[in-house]
Protein backbone atom coordinates (compact mmCIF):
# COMPACT_ATOMS: atom_id res chain seq x y z
CA UNK A 1 0.00 0.00 0.00
CA UNK A 2 1.14 3.41 -0.92
CA UNK A 3 1.89 5.67 2.37
CA UNK A 4 -0.25 8.54 2.93
CA UNK A 5 1.01 11.74 1.63
CA UNK A 6 -0.05 14.90 3.23
CA UNK A 7 -1.30 17.66 1.03
CA UNK A 8 0.93 20.38 -0.51
CA UNK A 9 -1.14 23.54 1.17
CA UNK A 10 -0.29 25.61 -1.41
CA UNK A 11 -2.23 24.58 -4.19
CA UNK A 12 -5.64 25.78 -2.89
CA UNK A 13 -7.22 28.80 -0.92
CA UNK A 14 -8.23 27.26 2.15
CA UNK A 15 -5.17 25.61 2.44
CA UNK A 16 -2.90 28.68 1.31
CA UNK A 17 -4.60 30.62 4.12
CA UNK A 18 -4.21 27.54 6.75
CA UNK A 19 -1.14 26.88 6.05
CA UNK A 20 -0.01 31.26 6.99
CA UNK A 21 -2.31 30.49 10.22
CA UNK A 22 -0.31 28.16 11.84
CA UNK A 23 3.04 29.35 10.53
CA UNK A 24 1.89 32.69 12.48
CA UNK A 25 1.01 30.53 14.77
CA UNK A 26 4.60 29.55 15.39
CA UNK A 27 5.85 32.55 15.61
CA UNK A 28 3.42 34.09 18.62
CA UNK A 29 4.16 30.90 20.81
CA UNK A 30 7.61 31.30 21.67
CA UNK A 31 7.35 35.10 22.02
CA UNK A 32 4.54 34.81 24.51
CA UNK A 33 6.15 31.89 26.38
CA UNK A 34 9.57 34.22 26.88
CA UNK A 35 7.58 37.14 27.35
CA UNK A 36 4.65 36.13 29.50
CA UNK A 37 5.22 32.65 30.97
CA UNK A 38 9.24 32.55 31.15
CA UNK A 39 8.94 36.41 33.00
CA UNK A 40 6.00 35.39 35.02
CA UNK A 41 8.21 32.55 36.70
CA UNK A 42 11.10 34.48 36.76
CA UNK A 43 9.14 36.68 39.46
CA UNK A 44 8.12 34.21 41.51
CA UNK A 45 11.55 33.47 41.54
CA UNK A 46 12.45 36.98 42.97
CA UNK A 47 14.27 38.21 40.37
CA UNK A 48 14.17 42.45 39.99
CA UNK A 49 11.70 43.95 37.45
CA UNK A 50 14.84 45.90 35.64
CA UNK A 51 16.60 42.30 34.83
CA UNK A 52 13.11 40.97 33.63
CA UNK A 53 12.96 44.21 32.06
CA UNK A 54 16.17 43.48 30.04
CA UNK A 55 15.13 40.05 29.89
CA UNK A 56 12.54 40.86 27.87
CA UNK A 57 13.17 43.57 26.04
CA UNK A 58 16.45 41.40 24.30
CA UNK A 59 13.86 39.28 22.46
CA UNK A 60 12.54 42.70 20.32
CA UNK A 61 16.25 43.52 19.47
CA UNK A 62 16.17 41.13 16.30
CA UNK A 63 12.99 42.20 15.05
CA UNK A 64 14.03 45.67 14.74
CA UNK A 65 16.35 44.31 12.48
CA UNK A 66 14.79 41.76 10.55
CA UNK A 67 15.28 44.16 7.37
CA UNK A 68 18.72 43.24 7.37
CA UNK A 69 17.69 39.29 7.08
CA UNK A 70 15.97 40.00 3.51
CA UNK A 71 18.73 40.07 1.08
CA UNK A 72 20.07 36.96 2.32
CA UNK A 73 17.18 35.20 2.22
CA UNK A 74 16.27 36.59 -1.63
CA UNK A 75 19.93 35.52 -2.42
CA UNK A 76 20.79 32.23 -0.79
CA UNK A 77 17.97 30.05 -2.41
CA UNK A 78 17.86 26.26 -2.42
CA UNK A 79 15.60 25.31 -5.42
CA UNK A 80 15.23 21.57 -4.29
CA UNK A 81 13.99 22.57 -0.48
CA UNK A 82 12.05 25.79 -1.79
CA UNK A 83 13.66 28.79 -2.14
CA UNK A 84 11.20 30.50 1.05
CA UNK A 85 10.12 26.87 2.33
CA UNK A 86 13.91 25.86 2.79
CA UNK A 87 14.61 28.87 4.99
CA UNK A 88 11.25 28.58 7.17
CA UNK A 89 12.13 24.90 7.58
CA UNK A 90 15.73 25.63 8.79
CA UNK A 91 15.23 28.53 11.22
CA UNK A 92 12.34 26.51 12.77
CA UNK A 93 14.61 23.86 13.08
CA UNK A 94 16.79 26.11 15.09
CA UNK A 95 14.31 27.17 17.04
CA UNK A 96 13.58 24.00 18.50
CA UNK A 97 17.00 23.30 18.97
CA UNK A 98 17.50 27.21 20.95
CA UNK A 99 14.35 26.00 23.22
CA UNK A 100 15.84 22.64 23.95
CA UNK A 101 19.12 24.64 24.86
CA UNK A 102 17.50 25.91 27.49
CA UNK A 103 15.94 22.99 29.60
CA UNK A 104 18.87 22.55 31.11
CA UNK A 105 19.64 25.60 32.53
CA UNK A 106 19.14 26.65 36.16
CA UNK A 107 17.10 29.97 36.73
CA UNK A 108 17.72 32.31 38.02
CA UNK A 109 21.49 31.89 38.30
CA UNK A 110 21.59 31.12 34.71
CA UNK A 111 19.58 34.14 33.15
CA UNK A 112 22.47 35.84 31.40
CA UNK A 113 23.14 32.74 29.47
CA UNK A 114 19.39 32.10 28.81
CA UNK A 115 18.93 35.83 27.44
CA UNK A 116 21.62 34.97 25.06
CA UNK A 117 20.42 32.17 23.96
CA UNK A 118 16.78 33.30 23.59
CA UNK A 119 18.49 36.42 21.62
CA UNK A 120 19.81 33.84 19.09
CA UNK A 121 16.20 32.39 19.18
CA UNK A 122 14.60 35.21 18.39
CA UNK A 123 17.21 36.20 15.75
CA UNK A 124 15.94 32.81 13.83
CA UNK A 125 12.15 33.88 14.62
CA UNK A 126 12.89 37.08 13.23
CA UNK A 127 14.37 35.28 9.58
CA UNK A 128 11.60 32.83 9.70
CA UNK A 129 9.04 35.77 9.60
CA UNK A 130 10.74 37.32 6.45
CA UNK A 131 10.55 34.30 4.66
CA UNK A 132 7.76 33.14 5.93
CA UNK A 133 6.19 37.06 4.53
CA UNK A 134 8.13 36.54 1.44
CA UNK A 135 5.93 33.06 0.36
CA UNK A 136 3.04 34.98 1.08
CA UNK A 137 3.82 37.15 -1.40
CA UNK A 138 4.94 34.97 -4.00
CA UNK A 139 2.10 32.15 -3.53
CA UNK A 140 -1.35 34.23 -2.41
CA UNK A 141 -3.34 35.82 -5.08
CA UNK A 142 -4.73 39.57 -4.83
CA UNK A 143 -7.95 38.88 -3.76
CA UNK A 144 -6.88 36.35 -1.11
CA UNK A 145 -3.62 38.84 0.58
CA UNK A 146 -6.48 41.31 2.72
CA UNK A 147 -8.13 38.22 4.65
CA UNK A 148 -4.36 36.37 4.74
CA UNK A 149 -3.52 39.23 6.62
CA UNK A 150 -5.98 39.26 9.05
CA UNK A 151 -5.59 35.17 9.62
CA UNK A 152 -1.74 35.17 9.88
CA UNK A 153 -1.56 37.77 12.72
CA UNK A 154 -4.68 35.66 14.26
CA UNK A 155 -2.70 33.02 14.09
CA UNK A 156 0.05 34.82 16.05
CA UNK A 157 -2.06 36.10 18.30
CA UNK A 158 -3.22 32.82 19.27
CA UNK A 159 0.19 31.48 19.41
CA UNK A 160 1.06 34.62 22.01
CA UNK A 161 -1.70 33.38 23.74
CA UNK A 162 -0.82 29.27 23.91
CA UNK A 163 2.82 30.03 24.82
CA UNK A 164 1.94 32.69 27.39
CA UNK A 165 -1.04 31.81 29.26
CA UNK A 166 -1.40 28.09 28.28
CA UNK A 167 1.61 27.67 29.23
CA UNK A 168 1.59 29.13 32.48
CA UNK A 169 -1.45 27.47 33.32
CA UNK A 170 0.19 23.45 32.52
CA UNK A 171 3.03 24.54 34.79
CA UNK A 172 1.81 22.97 37.87
CA UNK A 173 1.88 19.43 35.64
CA UNK A 174 5.26 20.29 33.33
CA UNK A 175 7.10 22.80 35.02
CA UNK A 176 9.42 25.51 33.41
CA UNK A 177 11.77 23.06 31.46
CA UNK A 178 8.41 21.11 30.31
CA UNK A 179 7.48 24.90 29.00
CA UNK A 180 10.37 24.84 26.90
CA UNK A 181 9.84 21.39 25.51
CA UNK A 182 6.44 22.11 25.05
CA UNK A 183 6.61 24.80 22.92
CA UNK A 184 9.69 23.32 20.54
CA UNK A 185 7.02 20.26 20.13
CA UNK A 186 4.65 22.83 18.81
CA UNK A 187 7.17 24.17 16.16
CA UNK A 188 8.27 20.79 15.45
CA UNK A 189 4.09 19.67 14.41
CA UNK A 190 3.73 22.88 12.25
CA UNK A 191 7.20 22.00 10.67
CA UNK A 192 6.06 18.02 10.05
CA UNK A 193 2.71 18.57 8.84
CA UNK A 194 2.71 22.11 7.43
CA UNK A 195 5.81 23.07 6.22
CA UNK A 196 7.37 19.57 5.12
CA UNK A 197 4.67 18.99 2.50
CA UNK A 198 4.58 22.53 1.04
CA UNK A 199 6.15 22.43 -2.60
CA UNK A 200 7.06 26.24 -4.35
CA UNK A 201 6.41 26.62 -8.01
CA UNK A 202 10.37 26.44 -9.72
CA UNK A 203 11.40 30.10 -9.97
CA UNK A 204 12.17 30.52 -13.93
CA UNK A 205 15.88 30.85 -14.88
CA UNK A 206 15.62 34.47 -16.24
CA UNK A 207 14.31 35.44 -13.09
CA UNK A 208 17.01 33.59 -11.45
CA UNK A 209 19.76 34.94 -13.15
CA UNK A 210 17.87 38.81 -13.15
CA UNK A 211 18.04 38.71 -9.13
CA UNK A 212 21.60 37.34 -9.18
CA UNK A 213 20.34 34.19 -7.09
CA UNK A 214 23.08 31.90 -5.76
CA UNK A 215 20.54 28.61 -5.73
CA UNK A 216 21.32 25.30 -5.18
Amino acid sequence: TRAMRLPNLLATRVGRLTAFFFLYVTEGIPLGFAATAVATQLRRQDVGPAEIGAFVGSFYLPWAFKWAFGPFIDVFTSERLGRRRGWIMGTQIMLIVTLLACTGLNLPAQLGVLTGVLLIHNSFGAMQDVAIDALAVNTLHADERGLANGVMFGGAALGTAVGGSGVLFLMPLIGLQGGFVFVAGCIALVTVFIVLPLQESATPMAERRSAGLMSA
